[in-house]
Parts: structure tokens; C-alpha cells; sequence
């Protein structure tokens, strides 16, 4: 499998027992001590990723996040860990995942790569991929992928690293580029909508089926008007972040962002807010002066002489 060609490829059970447990103690019930994780990722899980393959060699990463079935809230539908808006084909940055539990995820294979392809194009390449305890699985981070089988009862646990530099060089480069548009009131409240949704598979199926055309088009924050300007994203990698961040390694709930390394951030827009504001100013401005114009008498006078005056000539002309 090459990961250019697919954008993706599963390292099949390069974790044994003992590196998933020293993970897994890590959990203190439904909280996380993250300073026990992140040296988790840091001795064991990103050294098993150099060991098993070639094209990630000294890895630089912007954040991680552990959860437990609860990132159904925004990973349950087709979407991308970063969206590419420069001219780069190919996005040099990863997600790298480990999984704790058996489960499954869905992926369109060459969706990282851009393409003038229809949406239902894209999406009828989706294939579904059987994940196993001890699994890790890289991915381009804007490859279209969705998480599947999210569970009440059963374990879903799983680790990913997010915004993974392979190198030194590569880091340099590009980590300028990156930009992470952070959460707001609206958008945790769309997740836990989300979560709820992602319990019933016919349902999260249909709501999967258009929320990605809209993804594919770039429309996903335009239609709620909270996407951040064109001009914002201009030649640069944008990561839309549906969870709180943590800057700090210490006892904290799942599902939330640890920050290692500096990325720029900027809260999610109102540019397309303001713009249909504008234009619902400018159509009532609009329907005002013509109601003016139509309700002047002077003006209506002026306007009955020069149509009589018209039809006045044609007849004489005719």
C-alpha cells in the first residue's frame, strides 16, 4: 500500500499488550492523566510508527486527543483533519491513530489528493476498513474519512495524534502554513446533536451522505456562516477544531485537545455572517428607494407626461 497513491496505510499489530497498557493506565475512570499519555506517545507509540515505516522519521506534532466512542461528535460524518487551500497536490502532514479496541473506519482512498472529480464521484470510492486492538493507522490528515460503529456499552478507545510533521525539514516548512480555526458555542452544540446521531447507523448514513458534498465543495461552515474569510485561507492548511484545548499535561476529561507545539489559531468566522447581512441591508435599501420613487407624485407626474409624449410621436411617426 503506498500512503502517497491511497493516502492511508494500517500498521496490523505493531502495539503489543504491554504497550497498550501502558497507555490504557493512563484512564482514571472517565478522566485522563495526559502527562502518562503523551509519554506514551513519545517512548512507545511514535517510536512503532518510525520502527514499521519509512516516510515518517522524526515526527513533529501539534496536538493529541484520547477518547472513548464520545469523538463521535464530529467524526462520525465525512471530513477532513485539515483542509489544503494551497497549491501543494499533496499535504505533507499526518493523523496517526492507535487503537485500543477492535472497530472500524471508513475512508475514500485519493481523496487527499486534489481532484476535478464530482463529489458522488469521490464518495462512491468509500471502503470500509476492520481496525484491531494494537492497530495503528496513518493517514494524509486531509484525506475524506468518518468513524464507524460507535457504541453506548462497548469500548471504542483510541488515541489520535493530529498535525504530524514526519520531519525536521518538513516542519520547517510547512508548520507556518497551518491554521486551526478553534470551537465556539455553535459548534459544540452541532456535536452533541452529532453524538446522538452517530448512534443510529441508518441515520448517521444519510446525514454522512450530504454532509460530505458539502465538505468536498468547502461548504460544511459556509451555510451556518461560520467559516472564516477566503482571504484567511489563502495558501494555508486549515484545521477546523471541534473540541476544547488544553495546554497544560494533567488529570482532564476525554475528548479534548492537548496542545504540544504552537500552531496559529483564529475563532470560527462571521465573515459570511456579515456578508449576508450586508446584502439583506443593500436588497431593503434597494426596496425602499424604489418605494419612494414609486409613491412620489412629482416624480409619477413627470413619468406620466414623458410616456404620454412617447406614445404621442409613435403615433405620428407610425
Amino acid at each position: 500500500m503506498d500512503i502517497h497513491k491511497d493516502g492511508y496505510v494500517v500498521l496490523r499489530g505493531v502495539l503489543s499488550e504491554n504497550d497498550l497498557n501502558n497507555g490504557l493506565s493512563s484512564m482514571m475512570g472517565k478522566q485522563v492523566d495526559y502527562k502518562i499519555l503523551k509519554n506514551f506517545i513519545d517512548t512507545i507509540f511514535l517510536p512503532s510508527i518510525i520502527k514499521n515505516q519509512q516516510f515518517i522519521t522524526d515526527p513533529h506534532y501539534i496536538k493529541f486527543r484520547f477518547s472513548n466512542n464520545n469523538n463521535s461528535t464530529d467524526a462520525s460524518t465525512f471530513h477532513g483533519d485539515i483542509y489544503n487551500h494551497s497549491d501543494v497536490k499533496i499535504l505533507p502532514i499526518y493523523t496517526c491513530l492507535c487503537y485500543f479496541d477492535d472497530t472500524r473506519m471508513e475512508i475514500i482512498p485519493g481523496s487527499h489528493i486534489k481532484s476535478n472529480d464530482l463529489s458522488i464521484t469521490s464518495y462512491n470510492k468509500k471502503i470500509v476498513i476492520p481496525l484491531q486492538r494494537g492497530d495503528i493507522l496513518i493517514f494524509h490528515s486531509n484525506i475524506h474519512h468518518r468513524g464507524v460503529n460507535f457504541d453506548k456499552k462497548g469500548d471504542r478507545r483510541l488515541l489520535q495524534v493530529f498535525d504530524v510533521f514526519p520531519d525536521m525539514e518538513t516542519y520547517r516548512e510547512h508548520s507556518n502554513k497551518l491554521l486551526i480555526v478553534t470551537a465556539d458555542k455553535i459548534t459544540k452544540s452541532a456535536g452533541t446533536l452529532s453524538y446522538y446521531i452517530s448512534k443510529i447507523p441508518i441515520l448517521i448514513d444519510i446525514v454522512s451522505f450530504f454532509h460530505y458534498h458539502l465538505a468536498y465543495y468547502d461548504l460544511q461552515y459556509k451555510l451556518p456562516m461560520l467559516d472564516i474569510s477566503p482571504s484567511d485561507k489563502k495558501n494555508r492548511y486549515v484545521s477546523y477544531e471541534p473540541a476544547r484545548r488544553v495546554y497544560t499535561l494533567g488529570v482532564e476529561e476525554q475528548n479534548i485537545n492537548i496542545i504540544c507545539n504552537k500552531a496559529e489559531t483564529i475563532p470560527h468566522g462571521t465573515h459570511y455572517r456579515y456578508l449576508i447581512i450586508a446584502y439583506l441591508l443593500l436588497i431593503v435599501l434597494g426596496v425602499f428607494i424604489v418605494y419612494k420613487i414609486l409613491t412620489n407624485k412629482i416624480f409619477l407626474r413627470q413619468l406620466k407626461k414623458l410616456l404620454s409624449h412617447n406614445r404621442f410621436r409613435h403615433s405620428i411617426i407610425t
